[in-house]
């Protein structure tokens, strides 16, 4: 199984600023790719990484029109969808792709997807309401596990915000495991019992610390973690490599994490744009 993180920022997107250097933590909102032996791109999350990893896809089958890929989503906030629009193997006829996710507000994942490609809000055709580009499959999803090629998800609903819908994920490839909470936040015990079970094990755990843990005391309620409440999660869950996600816009780098630097199990890092991880027999390790 090897993951490679094509956004890791939470809320909006970071350019960097006149007269300075982008963060080494980057500046694109959430999307990472999994890439499986034996099975198509899974994909979590459509935040503004998706358009470069688009352009990346496009290498390959995706510029022929023979491209099939699966779209695993957290949930429909901006920082989360922004980049399906942009995302270039939506155009091209013959490409195939299939959106997972939960609806949300009384309304469904199709409904909400398409919504946000009306033309009064999104310059570019929609594949989600009309015969234009790729072949598009909206698959709502809720609290089960499933099957995609050789490689076992569960989903399950997390504690984000009071409002939203949003799930956390496990994927399993053999002994390889990884998880993936984006965006979720323990306010009580048993918030904490669906992320523990997606977490269990895991060789790699990319979860949220949007704040640090000085910051949250004054944060509390705004539907983000620390990085001390996902060292937390991950030594519970023992879980074995912990990448910090979700940067605040306003993060420039590792420093303010505490737990970034600490070395043991399990081994913590602040998540960087353009990583590349493998999981093999030995765990996670990271690769480029």
């Amino acid at each position: 199984m090897k993951i490679t993180l094509w956004g890791t920022r939470g809320t909006v997107p970071t350019p960097p600023l006149p007269g300075s250097s982008l963060s080494s933590l980057g500046g694109n909102t959430p999307c990472v790719a999994v890439d499986v032996d034996g099975c198509e791109p899974l994909i979590l999350d459509g935040g503004t990484g998706l358009h470069w990893l688009g352009d990346a896809l496009l290498s390959g089958d995706f510029a022929r029109g023979c491209g099939l890929a699966h779209l695993l989503l957290t949930h429909t906030h901006w920082d989360h969808i922004q980049g399906i629009p942009f995302f270039p193997p939506l155009i091209v006829p013959g490409n195939r792709f299939t959106f997972y996710g939960c609806g949300s507000g009384g309304r469904s994942l199709a409904a909400l997807l398409d919504d946000q490609m009306d033309t009064v809000y999104c310059p570019v055709p929609n594949p989600f309401s009309c015969a234009v580009g790729a072949h598009v499959e909206v698959r709502e999803i809720g609290e089960e596990s499933f099957q995609i090629g050789p490689v076992q998800l569960t989903a399950r609903r997390v504690n984000h915000r009071p409002d939203t819908a949003c799930l956390g994920y496990r994927l399993q490839h053999g002994n390889a495991v990884m998880a993936y909470l984006p965006d979720v936040e323990y306010l009580e015990e048993k918030h904490r019992h669906p992320a523990l079970g997606l977490a269990r094990d895991a060789d790699l755990l990319i979860h949220d610390a949007h704040f640090t843990s000085a910051e949250y005391a004054h944060r509390r309620g705004q539907g983000h973690c620390s990085d001390g409440d996902a060292a937390d999660l991950a030594r519970d869950a023992g879980a074995r490599h912990l990448l910090l996600f979700h940067h605040h816009p306003d993060r420039k780098d590792a420093s303010g994490y505490a737990t970034a630097r600490t070395v043991g199990n399990p081994i913590v890092e602040a998540a960087c744009e353009g990583a590349r991880y493998v999981i093999a027999d030995d765990g996670a390790r990271r690769i480029s």
